[in-house]
């Protein structure tokens, strides 16, 4: 699920491309992305397709998470769309108390999240060309670590494990000599890397496997 509508999700919508070019033609996608993000669309694609691992992205908060303009797709009512599968969601606070009412209520296999905002430091002057914002390439690494491992038959504690070491070194390479800092974004980045690396949980079965 990628919403687009305001800059937060518009930076997750660019996250998730990368994404979605590595690993489309191996794998079938279902992409609800912009203004197709909405719950009715969330729920029949999870019944048509039964997916196995789901990426979901959006504003959320710690029971809930929001679709496109901010309409909440996945909460209590209908966490049971995630039984059996492997959920990665990268929306502020979700994990909180959603995590374990997927894996307990709604019968998830596991649930990748954040118990806390998800942070990305942008480059305010590259709002309209996301590929050329630096900053926001630092964050993609880490993302793309969670998703990659997950497809490529790694298990979810592993996956997680993966996702923190590449946070740890990121950590270390914008220490305070670690990089180049132009315009001083170095110790921003720095502490929503080690934000993000706290706050990242994962619920229910971490030995479970996507294939």
């Amino acid at each position: 699920m990628r919403p687009r509508y305001d800059p937060p999700t518009a930076c997750m919508h660019y996250f998730s491309e990368s994404i979605i070019g590595a690993i489309g033609k191996e794998y079938t996608i279902i992409n609800l992305e912009g203004p197709k993000a909405t719950k009715e669309n969330f729920e029949k694609s999870i019944r048509k397709g039964s997916p196995r691992l789901m990426v979901l992205h959006g504003h959320g908060d710690k029971d809930s998470i929001a679709g496109h303009n901010g309409h909440i797709i996945l909460e209590e009512s209908n966490i049971h769309l995630l039984a059996s599968t492997i959920t990665y969601a990268v929306a502020c606070d979700s994990a909180q108390e959603l995590g374990e009412i997927a894996v307990k209520k709604g019968k998830a296999d596991a649930y990748i999240g954040y118990e806390a905002q998800f942070m990305v430091v942008i480059d305010p002057t590259r709002s309209s060309t996301p590929s050329k914002d630096k900053n926001m390439k630092v964050f993609i690494k880490p993302y793309a670590t969670t998703v990659l491992s997950l497809v490529t038959g790694r298990r979810v504690k592993a996956a997680i494990d993966d996702t923190r070491n590449v946070l740890r070194s990121l950590i270390r390479e914008y220490g305070r000599y670690g990089v180049k800092d132009k315009y001083g974004d170095a110790p921003l980045i720095r502490f929503a890397l080690y934000w993000n690396l706290i706050f990242l949980k994962g619920y229910g079965d971490l030995s479970s496997v996507v294939f």
